[in-house]
């Protein structure tokens, strides 16, 4: 491609542009995350940061490049709000080391040094132009992540007559879904606090399957996940603390898992128990990601 290439604000009408460019993105570079089918979702949440929101548009009309954000409530380990931000990027590869990736973050790294917050960002361990762009930027490697696939295989539940796995519909359980998601993560690293928007977008989504595990009438786990055609792609699995180990989170991954052909998840690396879990089910590793954060105040 040839002429000049603007970096502007990402519009409402850009989003089909967008999550096409995503998809020849990711096409011609599997490093690229696949966001594309979740763009407008995300464009349309409570937490997107649609200020920040960038793309590179190039003469002809067509988009070469995108950056976008979307904040979390992160807390410090003393109960502290530190503000912070999942930042993703992509440009097309003919594009690339031209300084037009650092103009469409641009707008993110503003954002966290006039916050004091923290931008991060995943990327796969086998791509270093990924990993010296983002240390260009001031990043610092912090942890990684594993991609898990899984295809069909037979799987066992166990039997626990005192646990039910039941599938929410719209509207209900709320309050137990917020109450759980504080409650399971309290004290984890990297835990985000889920707000009743959230909460309540979930059922507003195509495809979203969310699972409740109750012991004697009471919620202890949930999973949240999505359909992506034949794939179920699994967001969360939490358990309260005091009911781990008792293999309700097993129980919700085959409920969820029962009639699907493929499914995937993302995992801590530093994640023991959940791996072995996974391992179990028969989940294996498809990818593993290394996040990076920049960190401000």
């Amino acid at each position: 491609m040839t002429g000049v290439v603007t970096v502007r604000e990402l519009t409402g009408r850009d989003l089909a542009a967008a999550a096409d460019l995503c998809e020849r993105l990711r096409a011609a570079d599997p490093a690229v995350e696949p966001f594309a089918q979740r763009l407008p979702i995300i464009a349309e949440g409570p937490r997107a940061l649609l200020d920040l929101w960038r793309v590179a548009q190039g003469e002809d009309g067509a988009l070469q490049g995108i950056a976008f954000a979307a904040v979390r409530e992160s807390r410090t380990p003393e109960g502290a709000e530190r503000p912070t931000a999942d930042l993703y990027a992509a440009v097309a590869p003919e594009l690339r080391r031209q300084g037009l990736g650092r103009a469409l973050c641009g707008p993110a790294l503003e954002w966290a040094a006039a916050q004091g917050g923290t931008l991060r960002a995943r990327i796969r361990d086998d791509a270093p132009h990924g990993q010296a762009f983002l240390r260009a930027l001031g990043f610092t490697e912090t942890s990684a992540q594993l991609s898990l696939g899984w295809s069909a295989r037979p799987l066992e539940e166990p039997a626990m007559p005192a646990l039910r796995i039941r599938r929410l519909g719209a509207g209900e359980a709320l309050r137990e879904l917020e109450r759980l998601a504080r409650e399971a993560w309290a004290g984890a690293p990297d835990t985000f606090a889920t707000r009743s928007d959230e909460v309540a977008q979930l059922f507003s989504e195509e495809g979203r399957v969310v699972l409740l595990a109750e012991v004697e009438r009471r919620a202890v786990g949930y999973l949240s996940a999505v359909r992506l055609g034949r794939t179920l792609g699994i967001e969360e699995v939490a358990v309260l603390p005091e009911f781990r180990r008792m293999r309700i989170g097993r129980a919700l991954l085959a409920s969820a898992l029962e009639g699907t052909a493929h499914a995937v998840l993302s995992v801590a690396e530093s994640n023991r128990p959940a791996r072995a879990l996974y391992r179990s089910l028969g989940f294996s590793v498809s990818a593993r990601r290394l996040v990076h954060e920049l960190r401000r105040g």
